[in-house]
This record gives structure tokens, C-alpha cells and sequence, in this order.
């Protein structure tokens, strides 16, 4: 588990057992860290010749979600074989496939790569305009240069902030591996997204000891699109982005932890949780319900009924009590079992 989402799931735990905290130590309104002179990716999987292989298989014969993906991969390894790979991908069929090898070309300076790299940043996700803009950067010819200054990304501080840093006189270079101490091997594609998402992870930890935030949810975000399962992931984001007071934000990609993992009790428990954290019960309500219905375990599913007591529930709160207790031997739930029972009348000890 990484520092950041470990920290995530410590506030959380912290919560649940009574601890009320306001803000936390992220919590207040001023921007991020950003110093122009460190911003560019940590390409961590540069060099993974070893990862090449399965990356190129699937990009010749995936889906087109899987090829997207593929292309990216290749585009963070960034050796000569990765970048024949990305060329021959400029003639996919599918346009998402071309961009990403467009911008995975232009990350290692490829003026092939300009119009995938124009392309992602006039339409793509922020993580990947970031990519993008990085991208034009390295290519540094006359369009390249005048590509960034025509699009200032004012609508994104964080990515504005990027363009400038970008045209700066100066061509920047990323630092180079290795970044791990033996190569990374994987025996198959799900193996493979999941050592290029732990990689972004990983980064992202980097960025978030460094205090640059929203570099940590650029990688988050990039992680998640390799690897749509990792409610954690999101979770570590919306985490960072209520801290900076972006509440809007942070729901936004509770909401699209759920639409990933529509099954997962982690991802109706994670909104659910930050409703109730916030002071808002009877939305954490239902979100908690399917989280409990879903598998939860004892001690998040005991939130549950924290929030039906929270919306005067109390008769179903005490039922929530009741089956708890026919699971959870911790001992957490004889106290609260008591109190319902106080007050819900026609009950053991209710008036």
C-alpha cells in the first residue's frame, strides 16, 4: 500500500472510532506547491525492455480500451523498440489508439507525436493533457512552442501552471531510471497494468512528499485508467482533493468509483463515509446501505447504522445493530446495541 492511500484509510479509521476532525493537515485554500523547475513525469517505467513484448501483443490485437492502454505503457518505457511500436499505432483504427501513441511519441521528443499530443491536449482528460503538454514540450519545434502558447489551459491552475513552466528557454529532461533496483517482469496483461499502475502510484507518492498535490492526482489519475478496479486509487484522490476544498471534485470521482466498480462495497462505502465525515447523513445513507448489502465488513458496516441513528432511524438503525451482532464478536457493538434498545420502544430495556 502506498504512503498516500495508507494515509487515506488511516482517516478513515480514524473517523470510525471517534476521532472528529475539522480540516486536515492538507485543508486550507491555498494552491499546491509547484516549483517551474521540477514538473515534469517521473518516468519510472523507463527502460522496461522486459515489458515491451506484451505491451506491443496487445496493442496489435486488444480491444480498443486495452490498446489505449497498451500505447501509453509503451510511451512511459520509451525505448526504440516501444517507440516502432508506437509509429505503427498511428495508423490505428481506432482515433483514442493514435492520440495516445501520438503523445506517447512526443514524450520522448518524436515530432510524429505532434498531433496526438495536439489532439489530447484540445480534448483530453487534465492527467493527459499533462502528458500532452510534457510532450510538446520535448518535440520544441516553431508549432510545438506556439501550440502551448495559443492554449494556456486557463481553466485548470494546475495545468496552466504546466504550460508556462513548459515554454521555458531551457529543454527539460526528466530523470532517468533505473527506479527499481531489478528489471519488472510480467507473465501476462493483467500483470503488466498492474506493475505500470503500481508505478504511478508510486510516483505519485514522490509528488505527494514534495507537497505538489495536484501532481499526486495526476498520477492517481492515469493509474486508474490502467487499471479502472483500484477503488483505492480514487479514493487516495477524492481524499486530496475535500482536503484542498474541492469538494466538487472529490465527489465527482467518488461517483466515478462507482460507475468503475459497480459491485464493490469499497466504492459505495468511500462516498458514503465522506458524506458522513462532512455532516451530510441522510446522503451517506443509501450509499452506505448498498455498501453494507454489498459485503462490508463489520466495522464499516457499523457506519451504516451510525447514519441511520444520525436521520432518526432508529428502528432500522437497531436492526442494523442486531445483525451486526450475529457477526462482529469485537465486543465494538454491545454498547450501541444497548443504547438503540434504550431508546426504540416495545425493545429489550426501550421505553
Amino acid at each position: 500500500m502506498s504512503t498516500l492511500t495508507g494515509r487515506a484509510v488511516f482517516l478513515s479509521l480514524l473517523i470510525i472510532i471517534g476521532c472528529s476532525c475539522s480540516r486536515t493537515a492538507l485543508a486550507d485554500e491555498r494552491e499546491t506547491a509547484f516549483d517551474e523547475s521540477q514538473w515534469v513525469p517521473l518516468p519510472r517505467l523507463s527502460g522496461q525492455e522486459a515489458l515491451i513484448p506484451l505491451a506491443v501483443a496487445k496493442l496489435q490485437n486488444g480491444l480498443p480500451i486495452n490498446r489505449r492502454r497498451a500505447a501509453f505503457i509503451l510511451g512511459q518505457i520509451g525505448t526504440p523498440q516501444a517507440l516502432q511500436a508506437l509509429r505503427s499505432a498511428l495508423e490505428d483504427s481506432d482515433r483514442w489508439v493514435r492520440i495516445h501513441a501520438g503523445v506517447g511519441l512526443a514524450q520522448q521528443g518524436v515530432a510524429e507525436g505532434y498531433q496526438g499530443a495536439k489532439a489530447a491536449l484540445y480534448e483530453g482528460p487534465a492527467w493527459h493533457k499533462y502528458y500532452a503538454i510534457y510532450g510538446l514540450n520535448q518535440i520544441r519545434d516553431e508549432r510545438a512552442l506556439r501550440l502551448l502558447e495559443q492554449n494556456p489551459c486557463e481553466g485548470s491552475p494546475f495545468l496552466s501552471r504546466v504550460v508556462k513552466a513548459a515554454q521555458r528557454p531551457e529543454l527539460v529532461q526528466s530523470p532517468r531510471g533505473p527506479f527499481y533496483q531489478q528489471p519488472l517482469p510480467a507473465q501476462d496483461w493483467p500483470e503488466l497494468l498492474e506493475i505500470a499502475a503500481q508505478a504511478l502510484v508510486d510516483e505519485c507518492d514522490t509528488w505527494f512528499h514534495g507537497g505538489d498535490y495536484d501532481q499526486a492526482i495526476r498520477c492517481n489519475e492515469a493509474a486508474v485508467f490502467l487499471q479502472p478496479a483500484r477503488v483505492e486509487v480514487y479514493a487516495s484522490t477524492a481524499w486530496l482533493q475535500w482536503s484542498m476544498n474541492r469538494h466538487g471534485a472529490a465527489i465527482s470521482t467518488y461517483r466515478r468509483a462507482i460507475d468503475a466498480n459497480p459491485g464493490n462495497w469499497e466504492a459505495y462505502f468511500e462516498l458514503g463515509f465522506y458524506y458522513m465525515h462532512h455532516g451530510h447523513p441522510s446522503a451517506a445513507v443509501e450509499y452506505l446501505r448498498q455498501s453494507s448489502e454489498l459485503g462490508a465488513p463489520p466495522i464499516r458496516a457499523r457506519t451504516y447504522a451510525h447514519a441511520l441513528e444520525k436521520v432518526g432511524k432508529l428502528k432500522q438503525a437497531l436492526r442494523v445493530w442486531q445483525q451486526l451482532d450475529r457477526i462482529d464478536q469485537s465486543g465494538a457493538v454491545d454498547a450501541n446495541l444497548r443504547r438503540l434498545q434504550e431508546l426504540v420502544p416495545g425493545t429489550a430495556g426501550g421505553r
